[in-house]
């Protein structure tokens, strides 16, 4: 205590022994000193446990002094349980000038801006999910709201003046700098940080000037933009134009560097971060308003807005400590850290408290173990579905053939029947005229042949050219021919489906078997052996490579899960296409069966010598001929 006694001593302040005393002159001893700053320094109070003395290092100036007063009048308990609210002014006598003030004690708190950075998120609050952040940023916001309903302006709002505990709760620091109206006098905020600053105000000296509470409306919406997109500042980004963008700039230019319309302003949002349509559109709209309008928002519609988000939450299917909007295709966290290969919150476990302490082998392995290999269903490639029907089009062409055989049936029925018919007076030709008998058979083939091949290319070719090298191959195999434009498309359609299904065949071996897995879980049994083998060694030189190990065995159950999570997806969306496949190349070779199948020749020939027997029997011609070669002779 003598050392706190000189000290304060060389600094103009002269306490008795480190004895000071309150507005209502009670005496207050300082005990052990717990905290320092740029005006002066915390120290605990002996016996009081729920309070602490701030103590300048030098005598604050007369209006500074007088500011000390008249916040110390205008406590009240919602004051004291949100802020370092002054509970009563310090003097170094009873009478004496004012060094100092009484404040309550916040215990286990820490500044804000440990949450924007992972690694000191993931130490001092490992808890903390995106849920926990929104309630930190909504505390904000009526800390802010209620300082604003006493008459106040903050000024210096900024993360560095705010402290949070484990609950989510918020202490404000800095009350002595707030800016105060009282009896017809201003007391300004003389500080302030520019990152915080609107850009109206940018360059001004805050000295000379009266803040109001749509100022602090932008330093709030700057801190609940950090929070809630990890630590990233709202103006800060990659600038399109030439030459730099300092942030003082960007924010007096309105360069906020988020949202789809963000290159209008030449300015596009860092790479990893966050996007602005992550938040819900009401969300998104006080940013826009805050960054871009001088309308900011009032702190109770952040309240309301961050309530409504809270409600809105959904948990990731991979990872129990990311949370996000739920009106979100997918969890935007778990690609940030896949992309960036960091992590960005931990997993929480049960009583929905994540892991702490030191870095536990054992643990982090089970974790993984327990991480079983993807279940995909593989189709054997041998069973395919069956087409039970050809397509409509295939249809409406065999109904056509079968159309044009039926016609050929009757012309060939018709022909035949006059061959027949004429055939029967043959016996009365070759009376008449002088030709031998097998001269006029003879004729009478030839002229039936004819008309059968005739008949016969119609049914088969229908209207289609048919050169003679092809007729052989048409009569013995029943192939179709070779132009047909029917066949062609299906023959088209055929080897198509063949080539997508094999397509999609390889894609799916390669993206939905057990490979990836197997090989990301070997390396993690490899970097658990390596583990293993530095524990016992103190070489300093291999600390980095076993914090390396730590972080690749720490997140390794996480990346299993990930490949296992897109390895089922894989597997369902290309089932699904692989089946889509099968069943086109099915249709395609039932249609390929169906119109391959020409008109048969069988039935025409048929027609045709039943047509010719029946005229044959049919001519009167026939019989009398006879009898009239006997009259004759």
């Amino acid at each position: 205590m003598l050392g706190v006694f000189h000290a304060l001593q060389s600094k103009g302040i002269r306490p008795v022994r480190g004895i000071f005393y309150t507005s209502q002159s009670d005496m207050v001893r300082l005990g052990r000193r717990i905290g320092t700053g740029a005006e002066g320094e915390v120290y605990e109070i002996r016996g009081r446990s729920d309070l602490v003395a701030k103590v300048y290092h030098k005598p604050p100036p007369p209006e500074k002094a007088e500011k000390l007063v008249i916040l110390s009048r205008l406590g009240n308990e919602r004051l004291f349980n949100l802020s370092a609210w002054p509970v009563s002014t310090l003097r170094n006598a009873p009478d004496g000038e004012v060094a100092g003030f009484v404040m309550k004690k916040v215990r286990e708190a820490e500044e804000v801006h440990t949450l924007h950075s992972p690694k000191s998120r993931l130490q001092k609050f490992p808890g903390a999910s995106w849920a926990f952040l929104i309630y930190v940023a909504a505390n904000i916001a009526r800390a802010v709201a209620t300082i604003h309903e006493h008459g106040l302006v903050i000024g210096d709002v900024n993360p560095k003046n705010i402290l949070v505990t484990r609950k989510a709760t918020v202490y404000l620091l800095d009350v002595d700098s707030f800016q105060v109206w009282f009896d017809g006098k201003t007391y300004r905020c003389e500080g302030g940080f520019p990152e915080y600053t609107p850009p109206e105000l940018q360059g001004v000296a805050f000295r000379d000037i009266d803040r109001a509470q749509e100022h602090d409306g932008f330093g709030l919406a700057v801190a609940i933009f950090q929070l809630l997109f990890m630590g990233r500042h709202p103006f800060s980004g990659r600038y399109l134009g030439a030459g730099e963008m300092p942030l003082e700039r960007a924010i007096r230019e309105s360069r906020f560097a988020y949202g789809d319309d963000a290159e209008e302003r030449k300015i596009r949002q860092p790479p990893g971060a966050l996007a602005l349509d992550a938040a819900p559109p009401s969300l998104v709209d006080l940013f826009r308003r805050a960054f871009l309008s001088t309308d900011r928002p009032h702190p109770r519609e952040w309240i309301q807005q961050l309530g409504e988000l809270t409600k809105a939450l959904k948990e990731c299917e991979l990872h129990s400590g990311h949370y996000y909007y739920r009106e979100l295709r997918e969890c935007p966290w778990c690609g940030i850290e896949k992309h960036a290969c960091v992590r960005l919150f931990n997993f929480l476990l049960s009583g929905a408290e994540s892991r702490r302490g030191p870095f536990l082998l054992d643990e982090v392995w089970n974790e993984i173990v327990s991480v079983r290999t993807p279940e995909t269903q593989l189709i054997p490639w041998d069973t395919k579905p069956e087409a039970h029907e050809p397509s409509a089009e295939v249809v409406a062409a065999v109904g056509e053939r079968k159309g044009r055989l039926s016609a050929a049936i009757l012309l060939s029925t018709i022909f035949g029947f006059g061959f027949g018919w004429i055939g029967g007076d043959i016996p009365l030709f070759i009376l008449w005229a002088d030709f031998s008998l097998f001269d006029m058979l003879g004729f009478a083939v030839i002229v039936t042949m004819f008309f059968i091949v005739v008949a016969a290319a119609w049914v088969v070719c229908g209207a289609e050219q048919i050169e003679l090298n092809d007729l052989q191959t048409i009569f013995q195999s029943q192939q179709p021919v070779p132009d047909d434009p029917l066949v062609r498309k299906i023959q088209s359609r055929r080897m198509q489906a063949e080539s997508t299904l094999r397509e999609i065949q390889e894609q799916y071996e390669l993206e939905t078997g057990n490979k990836r897995w197997g090989i990301k879980y070997d390396e993690l049994h490899r970097c658990k052996e390596a583990y293993e083998n530095l524990a016992q060694s103190s070489d300093l030189k291999f600390n980095d490579f076993r914090l390396r190990l730590e972080r690749e065995l720490t997140g390794g159950a996480l990346c299993l899960r990930r490949i296992k999570h897109q390895t089922e997806i894989n597997s369902r969306k290309l089932q699904l296409a692989l089946m889509e496949a099968c069943r086109e190349l099915a249709q395609a070779e039932k249609d390929w069966q169906v119109v391959i199948k020409r008109n048969s020749f069988k039935p025409v020939l048929w027609a045709l010598l039943t047509g010719f027997f029946i005229g044959m029997m049919m001519n009167p011609g026939h019989g009398g001929g006879c009898g009239n070669a006997s009259l004759g002779i």
